[in-house]
């Protein structure tokens, strides 16, 4: 007798934000809705400590869209875990993520992570459904390694300057440095996590040293090899479609390959942002999504 399938497989997302970030925040979950699969539920958590009231009600009427639930998390009195320096263009909400190993999403065995700059130009689904085998986590290639391993740029942690190539593997101790991956769309297995590795453990990890990338390089010794690599469609660095519009031939050829017509995330890496320059590229892309949310929800 063949057992009888549940009508509906919740997709959990979650978002770290600040108020400074809440309309990017709304542009890229409005994108996510806008494109997603209607006969899924959709359970969006969105950890923060000052996200005002104004911007959260904003946010929560997108929950008329239907088999939608948001959800606001305040982590304001568990900042403390988490508080470093975090650079120029980060924030310690990004650190916010590292307590998806803990107790408080112990009721969660899958959970799809997504960076604010970003907005969702397909059915999100497709990803969170991703077959892991045993892999613990899926992400996409953090492919600006190529650039940065041909210009020999070096990367400093702890105030010590690395080669970029044995940054991974001489600082992070990694065994699969090639997997390095932009943990700004991040598929995690949280329950076959949980058995290996403890919240506490991974916090050790983020204040054992001054790391470059933050709390990108924690996840990615937490997930050195046991991560899925995914095609970058699911995670479209505009580095990519930047480099090949480089004037220098032997940048193109970098990334040649890396070229996709119809990616189904983009994400706007780097402190160039749509919202801060004009020529940013697919910033056409966000405005889109952010002006029809706006009108829809004003």
């Amino acid at each position: 007798m063949e057992a009888i399938q549940p009508a509906c497989i919740p997709v959990n997302l979650c978002f770290a934000a600040n108020e400074k970030y809440a309309r990017h925040l709304a542009a890229a979950l409005y994108s996510v809705l806008k494109n997603r699969d209607t006969k899924r539920l959709y359970d969006v958590l969105i950890l923060h400590k000052d996200i005002s009231e104004e911007s959260q009600k904003r946010i929560l009427e997108m929950e008329k869209e239907g088999n939608v639930f948001i959800r606001f998390i305040s982590m304001e009195q568990y900042e403390k875990q988490v508080a470093y320096d975090v650079g120029a263009y980060y924030s310690v909400e990004t650190n916010y993520r590292l307590f998806l190993f803990g107790e408080m999403f112990a009721k969660y065995d899958r959970i799809l992570y997504l960076d604010c700059d970003l907005i969702v130009e397909g059915d999100i689904s497709g990803l969170y459904d991703v077959e892991l085998g045993d892999c613990e986590a899926a992400a996409v290639r953090s492919e600006d390694f190529r650039l940065l391993s041909k210009i020999k740029k070096p990367i400093f942690m702890d105030r010590f300057p690395y080669n970029v190539d044995n940054y991974r593997t001489d600082a992070l101790g990694m065994k699969t440095p090639e997997n390095y991956f932009n943990a700004g769309v991040l598929v995690m297995d949280l329950k076959k996590v949980r058995q290996r590795i403890t919240q506490k453990q991974v916090f050790e990890i983020l204040h054992r040293h001054n790391y470059y990338y933050n709390d990108q390089d924690v996840l990615n010794i937490v997930f050195d090899g046991r991560v899925k690599n995914v095609d970058c469609r699911w995670n479209y660095m505009t580095y990519i479609p930047e480099q090949l519009a480089k004037e220098n031939v032997n940048n193109r050829k970098l990334f040649e390959e890396l070229y996709r017509e119809n990616p189904c995330i983009i994400h706007y890496t780097s402190a160039e942002k749509p919202w801060n320059s004009e020529t940013k590229v697919f910033g056409d892309r966000y405005w889109k999504y952010r002006k029809e949310m706006e009108r829809k929800y004003a």
